[in-house]
């Protein structure tokens, strides 16, 4: 969903209902993703059902996820959750010695699609959006 897209929603819900995943909402701006709830699998189902203009033919999101300080490796404990569960393989590891391997997020293989902000058991990353020339 990009921003251009998301003006014409009218918040009817259709979308949301229509999401196999069961990871959209509607929010006060129109439809909204809800990262913590699982992965967008692209699957096309709240394209289908909106009556508007709003999901964009070529599946882009208007955002990329970024891990925060609140990951579990930044603060010293072994996890590379995130890495594992990445479709895109947008996530690495860059080791460091004598301390957990410390995630890395590609933002141009990122594809916002939340699988690794449902799946962070320190919910650490979120969705920001991308900078206005690569939406």
């Amino acid at each position: 969903m990009t921003r251009r897209s998301l003006a014409a929603c009218t918040s009817c819900g259709a979308c949301a209902e229509a999401c196999p995943e069961t990871i959209l909402e509607i929010a006060a701006n129109g439809v909204a993703l809800k990262p913590e709830v699982g992965e967008c699998t692209f699957c096309g189902a709240c394209a289908d059902a909106c009556p508007e203009n709003v999901f964009a033919d070529n599946w882009t999101m208007a955002h990329v996820m970024r891990i925060s300080d609140d990951c579990l490796a930044k603060a010293g404990i072994a996890c590379m959750t995130c890495r594992d569960v990445c479709p895109e393989s947008a996530i690495s590891m860059r080791p460091r010695i004598g301390v957990p391997f410390l995630p890395e997020l590609d933002t141009g293989r990122c594809t916002g699609c939340a699988a690794c902000s449902a799946a962070c058991p320190a919910e650490a990353i979120h969705p920001v959006e991308k900078e206005p020339e690569n939406v």
